[in-house]
């Protein structure tokens, strides 16, 4: 065993665990209507973190988008989708919302065109990366109830979380113990063709293993077919890791390490990147 590789890891492991524990209370009282505000805020500021930390990679690029006005929408995207779940008449407010707001990321430039093009797209993109996708995980918490059989949301989210983390954590400890052959060195040189294999195989054991809990313990509340599960363990364990490297060529491209300097989790987005991708995903599944 490689020890010096995972020097690292306890505090990795006493941070990873005081994040589970928080987002697993939220999770599991998440129907009590004061936890489900808790909830809302709980995503709106992983939001908004995560866009400042975004607008911190593009300014590194020497570009200065609207970093109050991206922060603003972010929240208020979420807040929108949280009542468009509760209430169904507010349906189409999320789309409002993200429609003012290409509006007035135009609007923010009138005064000054130099670089607009660049400066609109990367607004919108960084509300629609990192906003959006926890939107959705608040869709699958919250679903709407129509004539399919009632799912409680919360398994959901549990599914969605242990099947890309178990990715992750798949993917690290075989790739630091036995990978050999470097799956994108210029991206992330830490990665290897070897963990990204373990971590797909992660992936579909995890999706498998829900599956048959759902089956035997979760009837009518976790439903979910076994070539469903196949499949989606797949889908989420290509794209865990692409989203992973996804964030990683972002950073490169701004040649920071972290998005952030939290401890034992370096930002927001680092934590979350895998997840941005797999969210929608298990989104439209349930939809």
């Amino acid at each position: 065993m490689k020890a010096g590789k995972i020097s690292d890891l306890p505090r990795r492991f006493m941070m990873s665990v005081i994040v589970i524990f928080c987002a697993g209370l939220l999770i599991a009282f998440s129907p009590h209507f004061w936890v489900s505000l808790a909830v809302v805020f709980f995503i709106a500021t992983l939001a908004a973190i995560g866009v400042w930390e975004y607008v911190q990679l593009a300014q590194a690029k020497d570009l200065h988008p609207s970093s109050r006005l991206m922060i603003a929408l972010s929240v208020i995207e979420v807040f929108a989708f949280f009542f468009a779940r509760q209430f169904p008449q507010l349906g189409q407010l999320p789309i409002i919302v993200l429609f003012v707001g290409v509006i007035l990321f135009f609007l923010a430039h009138f005064k000054h065109a130099y670089k607009a093009l660049a400066q609109v797209a990367i607004e919108l993109f960084g509300v629609c990366y990192v906003a959006i996708p926890l939107c959705f995980m608040l869709g699958i918490l919250y679903p709407l109830v129509k004539d399919a059989p009632p799912q409680d949301g919360r398994w959901w989210l549990m599914y969605l979380i242990a099947v890309t983390k178990i990715t992750d954590v798949g993917a690290y400890f075989i790739g630091k113990l036995w990978g050999k052959h470097k799956l994108a060195p210029f991206l992330s040189p830490k990665k290897t063709i070897e963990g990204a294999v373990a971590g797909f195989i992660c992936a579909v054991s995890a999706s498998v293993a829900m599956y048959a809990v759902g089956k035997k313990w979760l009837s009518g509340s976790f439903f979910l077919t076994f070539p469903e599960a196949l499949w989606m363990g797949m889908v989420i364990g290509l794209l865990a890791q692409i989203g992973d490297l996804s964030e990683s060529l972002l950073k490169r491209d701004a040649f920071v390490k972290d998005s952030n300097r939290l401890p034992g989790l370096g930002g927001v987005l680092d934590m979350l990147d895998s997840l941005l991708l797999t969210a929608p995903v298990v989104y439209f599944f349930l939809s």
